[in-house]
């Protein structure tokens, strides 16, 4: 598939409707399918382009972890408030 702007900023949409909706794990996928369009384009593009959709990428990995720290921090402190006696 070539670059196609219209494709990309579709993607970048999509990847941001499902993080303002709280869906992850679709947005896990659609982030994975930008990634894979990137590399997949990144000689036809502009620089700009290039940069902009890799921004998007690393913000929303970077992002991921942090949810992923919670889940966990979460799971641990559930974990800990079940096995409180009174």
């Amino acid at each position: 598939m070539a670059y196609n702007k219209k494709d990309a900023q579709a993607k970048i949409q999509a990847s941001g409707d499902a993080m303002v909706s709280h869906k992850y794990d679709e947005a896990w996928t659609i982030a994975g399918s930008l990634n894979s369009y990137l590399k997949t384009n990144k000689d036809s593009m502009t620089g700009a382009d290039f940069e902009i959709i890799n921004r998007v990428i690393k913000e929303f990995y970077a992002v991921n972890n942090q949810l992923k720290t919670v889940d966990k921090r979460a799971f641990a402190m559930g974990k800990k408030t079940q096995a409180i006696q009174l």
